[in-house]
């Protein structure tokens, strides 16, 4: 006798395994969770940046979180779509989905920067008002173009 007799059943159970894990993955990578996935950090990051910030900066009634995460929300686009959407190949489309479309859109504001815009002009701060959507507009722009300059120095153009 050689020792134990081989054990046939060893590659039974890794079949539902191989299935399993085959199912979450392509759960994970779907374009939908992706999206929702990122969407829920991204609302969770902007809630506290938000708070963080109007905590901090009081300056003038202007509501500072939505401006800051707005502004800080088209740089980090603006990083994202250079990188995966223009220098990565079409498999990395995922990340983008996950940071770009999903956290993005749940960390930047644009309904919430609407409401807030409306609150000041009903409030009388139509100074404030404009300032603040001229400011939103200008900045976030600029901070796509920031992203786009320092992606450019860092790596190159594509």
């Amino acid at each position: 006798m050689s020792g134990p007799a081989p054990d046939r059943t060893a590659g039974a159970g890794s079949q539902p395994r191989r299935l399993f894990v085959e199912f979450v993955w392509t759960v994970l990578t779907h374009p939908l969770f992706l999206v929702a996935a990122g969407g829920a950090a991204g609302s969770v990051a902007r809630y506290t940046a938000g708070m963080w910030v109007d905590a901090r900066l009081t300056v003038g009634g202007m509501p500072w979180g939505t401006f800051t995460v707005n502004v800080v929300g088209s740089f980090i686009v603006g990083v994202l779509a250079l990188f995966v959407l223009e220098r990565l190949p079409p498999n990395y489309r995922g990340f983008y989905l996950l940071f770009g479309t999903g956290f993005c859109g749940g960390f930047t504001t644009f309904s919430t920067f609407e409401w807030e815009t409306f609150k000041l002009i009903r409030d009388g701060s139509w100074g404030v008002a404009g300032a603040y959507v001229f400011g939103s507009l200008v900045c976030g722009f600029l901070g796509v173009i920031a992203a786009v300059f320092v992606v450019h120095v860092l790596f190159g153009r594509p």
